[in-house]
C-alpha cells in the first residue's frame, strides 16, 4: 500500500470543462494529501501532462475541442505508464468500452462517489507504481503480483530461454514446470484471439516498440479469464536478439464489475426488465426487422392507476414489491406468441416488456395480425387487474390505463410512434381510466396541446404567475364576514387571468397540483399575516384540496411547516375536499384528515350532495362543516326538489352537529330563503364575486364599516 507520506506527493490532473466538478474533486482530493491540478479541456490537459511531472490523470468523457477519448489516444503515445481514469455517465457504458480501448485503465460514473473515487485512485496508482518498479525489485513485484493478479515474463532471444513469474502459472493455471516457452501460454488462448495476439507479437518485435492488448484464456481448471498484457522490447539489439519483457493481469473481476455496470445501465433495478435505454435500442431493431418483412406491430404504454398513493400511504418498500407483482402479472398474461423472452438479451424479432420507472410499463407487441389483436392483450390484461393484490401484508386494488400504437398505421419512427401510444394513454386516463384507447389523429392535435399548456404550468410556476383571489363567506346570524375561501388564479403573460377550469384538471393529471397546492398553502398564511400586521383579523382561510394533493403529497407536514413558519394559528385554515374523494379513497383519507384535525386545522366537505355518498360515512370522517353545492341554490326559489334537499341537508347536518354553508348564493330571495331555514352561513356574488388580496381588503373594511352602522342604528333604536 502507498504510504501516507508518499500519498501526499502524489500529484494527479483533473480535467473537466465543468469548473463545479473541478473545483470539487480538487477540494476533496487535496484533503487527502494530493498535489492536484486541474484544467478545463482537452488541449490544456494534454500540455500539462506533457510538461508537469504527474502521476496519475482524471479526465471527463465529453469536453469540447480535444475529448477524453481522443486525450487518451495522444496521452498514452506519449507516455502510456502514467494511469488515466475517465469520467462517465452511469448509464454511457459504450463511452466506457470506447475508452478502455483508447488507452483509459479505469473508470469511475457520474455522479462521482467522493468515497468509491479515493479508493480506485489508490488502486490505480498502486498498480502502475507496481508496473513501473519491475526491473529494480523482483521481491517487490512477487508481492505487487499476487495482490494484483499481475504476473511477469522474460523471453531472452540470444540464449532461447523463456522465464516466468508463479504468478503467471496461477493465472493460467499451469505448473511452473511444465511452461517451457511462450507456445504453452498461446495454447490456452481462445482461438477466435490467437492470430490476433500473434501479429500483435510479431508487430513489436518488427518494430521494437511495447504494446498492450487483451483477449480470452481457458484455463487448464476450465474456467474463462480475461487477460491483459503489455510487453516491452530491449532496446538497440537486432530483429532476433536481446530481451522481450512481459507482464499478464487477470482482470476477469474488472470485465465482471463491468458488466454489472452494463446490466444496471440497461435494465430496472426494481423489476429487473428492460429499461428505457434498452427498450428504445430493440424497438428501432424492431423497426428495421418489420419493414424488412412487411410486418406489423404494437406498443401498449401501461400506467398503474392511483400506484403513487401507495407510495404515500404504504411506503416505497410496498412500493416497489407492488411494482414487482404488478410486472409478474402482466407476464403471466401475456401468451408465448405475444411475448418470448431470452436469457441475458431480447431478440428484436420477440416482443419485450419494459419498466420505464414508477409506475409505467410498455409492451412491444410482436407479430401481430390486426389491431384487434393487441385489443385482445389490453382487454385481458384489463380484466387480469381487477384481482387484488397481496403485498407485504396488504390487499391493494389496482388498475390499469393503456394506450396502444401501431406500427405502421401510425407512425414508422420510434421515438414517434412511442409519443402516439403516450398519446392514447392519455387518452385512456380521461376517459375513466381502468381501459384501453387506440392512438387517433384528434389526440395527437390534443396532446400537443396538452404539452403546450403543461409547459406553460410548469413555467408559471418557475415565475410565480399564480395568484390567489379571495371570496368572503358571511355568518346569516350577525352579518359578519366569517372568512374566506382562497381560489388560485393563473395570471398568464399572453392569456391573461385563465380561470381554473381550464388548468386545474391539467394540473392533477399531471401532479403539477402537489407543488401548486404548497404554493397556495404558503400564500394564504403569508396573507393571513399580512393581515394581522395591518390590525385586519380574519377569522379563516378555506383550501381546497384535491385528490392527487391530498394523496399524493405530505400536506400534513407541510402544514405544520407553514403555520409554524408564520406564526399562524392552526384553527385559521380550514381545507374543503369534495366528497367524491371520500367514496373512492375513504380508508386512506380518513387517517390523513385525523392528524389535520388534530393539529388544529376544520375540515369541511365542498360540493355537497353532487357525490352521491353514503352518509353513514359523515359520523366517521373528522369534519365540522358542509357546504351545499351551488346548483342546488342556482333554483331554490323555483325548484321544489331543490327546496327539499336543502332543508334536509341543514337539518341533518345540524342534528350531526355541523356548520351549514351554502354556496352560491346570488340574491336577496335566496339569502332570506336559507336565513329563515337556520342555514349559518352564505357565499357567492350576492355580497363580492372573487377578489384580489388588496381589493378583499379594501371591500372588507367597507363591509365592516357598513356592519358597524347598522349595529350601531340598531342598537340606538333598542335604547329609544
Amino acid at each position: 500500500m502507498l504510504s501516507e507520506e508518499n500519498q501526499t506527493k502524489k500529484r494527479l490532473l483533473i480535467i473537466d470543462d465543468d469548473p463545479d466538478i473541478r473545483q470539487l474533486l480538487k477540494r476533496n482530493l487535496e484533503k487527502q494529501g494530493y498535489q492536484v491540478s486541474i484544467a478545463s479541456d482537452g488541449f490544456i490537459g494534454f500540455e500539462m501532462f506533457k510538461s508537469e511531472s504527474l502521476d496519475m490523470v482524471i479526465a471527463d468523457v465529453n469536453m469540447p475541442g480535444l475529448n477524453g477519448f481522443e486525450f487518451c489516444q495522444k496521452a498514452i503515445q506519449y507516455n502510456e505508464f502514467i494511469p488515466i481514469m475517465i469520467m462517465t455517465a452511469n448509464d454511457d457504458y459504450e463511452s466506457v468500452n470506447e475508452a478502455y480501448e483508447n488507452g483509459a485503465t479505469d473508470f469511475i460514473t457520474k455522479p462521482i462517489n467522493l468515497a468509491k473515487l479515493k479508493y480506485r485512485i489508490k488502486y490505480s496508482l498502486r498498480a502502475f507504481e507496481t508496473s513501473a518498479t519491475l526491473a529494480q525489485s523482483e521481491r517487490q513485484l512477487i508481492s505487487a503480483q499476487k495482490l494484483a493478479k499481475l504476473g511477469a515474463w522474460v523471453y531472452d532471444a540470444d540464449e532461447r530461454q523463456f522465464h516466468c513469474s508463479d504468478v503467471v502459472s496461477d493465472i493460467f493455471c499451469i505448473s511452473q514446470s511444465k511452461i517451457l516457452s511462450h507456445q504453452d501460454l498461446i495454447k490456452c488462448i481462445d482461438k477466435k484471439d490467437v492470430d490476433r495476439i500473434s501479429s500483435y507479437l510479431d508487430e513489436s518485435v518488427f518494430e521494437k516498440r511495447p504494446n498492450k492488448f487483451e483477449y480470452s484464456i481457458h484455463s487448464c481448471d476450465g474456467e474463462n479469464k480475461q487477460i491483459r498484457q503489455i510487453i516491452d522490447i530491449e532496446k538497440g539489439k537486432g530483429l532476433n536478439e536481446g530481451k522481450i519483457f512481459g507482464i499478464f493481469q487477470d482482470i476477469t473481476d474488472l470485465r465482471s464489475a463491468e458488466q454489472k455496470v452494463r446490466t444496471l445501465s440497461l435494465y430496472d433495478n426494481v423489476t429487473g426488465l428492460p429499461n428505457r435505454q434498452l427498450f428504445k435500442r430493440l424497438l428501432r431493431k424492431t423497426i428495421v426487422s418489420a419493414k424488412r418483412h412487411n410486418k406489423s406491430f404494437a406498443l401498449l404504454d401501461i400506467n398503474l392507476d392511483k400506484f403513487m398513493r401507495v407510495n404515500t400511504t404504504l411506503g416505497h418498500d410496498v412500493g416497489d414489491n407492488l411494482l414487482i407483482a404488478a410486472s409478474e402479472r402482466l407476464k403471466l398474461n401475456l401468451r408465448d406468441s405475444d411475448l418470448i423472452e431470452e436469457e441475458g438479451e431480447f431478440n428484436s424479432d420477440n416482443g419485450v416488456l419494459a419498466h420505464f420507472g414508477g409506475d409505467d410499463f410498455i409492451i412491444l407487441l410482436n407479430h401481430i395480425d390486426s389491431a384487434d389483436s393487441a385489443a385482445k392483450v389490453a382487454t385481458r390484461i384489463n380484466k387480469a387487474f381487477e384481482e387484488s393484490f397481496n403485498v407485504s401484508g396488504h390487499e391493494i386494488h389496482l388498475t390499469a390505463s393503456i394506450g396502444i400504437g401501431v406500427f405502421p398505421d401510425d407512425n414508422s419512427e420510434a421515438e414517434a410512434l412511442m409519443n402516439k401510444a403516450s398519446a392514447a394513454l392519455h387518452n385512456a386516463k380521461e376517459t375513466g381510466r381502468n381501459c384501453y384507447r387506440f392512438y387517433t389523429d384528434t389526440m395527437n392535435t390534443l396532446s400537443f396541446q396538452r404539452l403546450s399548456m403543461e409547459t406553460a404550468l410548469r413555467k408559471a410556476l418557475e415565475r410565480d404567475e399564480f395568484v390567489l383571489f379571495y371570496q368572503p363567506k358571511i355568518g346569516l346570524l350577525d352579518g359578519k364576514i366569517k372568512g374566506v375561501e382562497a381560489l388560485i388564479r393563473w395570471q398568464h403573460p399572453e392569456m391573461g387571468l385563465v380561470p381554473p377550469n381550464d388548468f386545474i384538471p391539467l394540473a392533477e393529471s399531471t401532479r403539477l397540483i402537489v407543488p401548486m397546492t404548497d404554493w397556495v398553502l404558503s400564500e394564504s398564511c403569508r396573507q393571513l399575516k399580512q393581515w394581522d400586521e395591518s390590525e385586519f383579523h380574519l377569522n379563516s382561510i378555506a383550501i381546497n384540496l384535491t385528490p392527487v394533493s391530498l394523496l399524493e403529497q405530505n400536506i400534513n407536514e407541510h402544514f405544520q411547516k407553514e403555520i409554524k413558519q408564520y406564526g399562524i394559528n392552526a384553527s385559521r385554515l380550514d381545507f374543503e375536499i369534495t366528497e367524491s374523494v371520500f367514496m373512492q379513497e375513504f380508508d386512506v383519507i380518513v387517517p390523513i384528515l385525523d392528524e389535520l384535525k388534530a393539529m388544529g386545522a376544520s375540515i369541511s366537505i365542498d360540493d355537497f350532495g353532487t357525490g352521491y355518498s353514503s352518509l353513514s360515512y359523515l359520523k366517521r370522517l373528522p369534519i365540522s362543516q358542509l357546504k351545499i353545492d351551488r346548483s342546488f341554490i342556482r333554483d331554490l326559489m323555483t325548484d321544489k326538489d331543490d327546496e327539499i334537499i336543502v332543508n334536509a341537508v341543514i337539518s341533518m347536518a345540524h342534528n350531526l352537529g355541523f356548520e351549514v354553508i351554502a354556496e352560491g348564493v346570488e340574491d336577496e330571495q335566496q339569502l332570506r330563503y336559507l336565513r329563515k331555514h337556520h342555514c349559518d352561513v352564505v357565499q357567492g356574488y350576492y355580497y363580492s364575486r372573487p377578489l384580489n388580496a388588496e381589493e378583499f381588503y379594501n371591500w372588507a373594511k367597507e363591509y365592516e364599516s357598513k356592519i358597524c352602522l347598522i349595529e350601531r342604528e340598531m342598537n340606538t333604536k333598542i335604547a329609544l
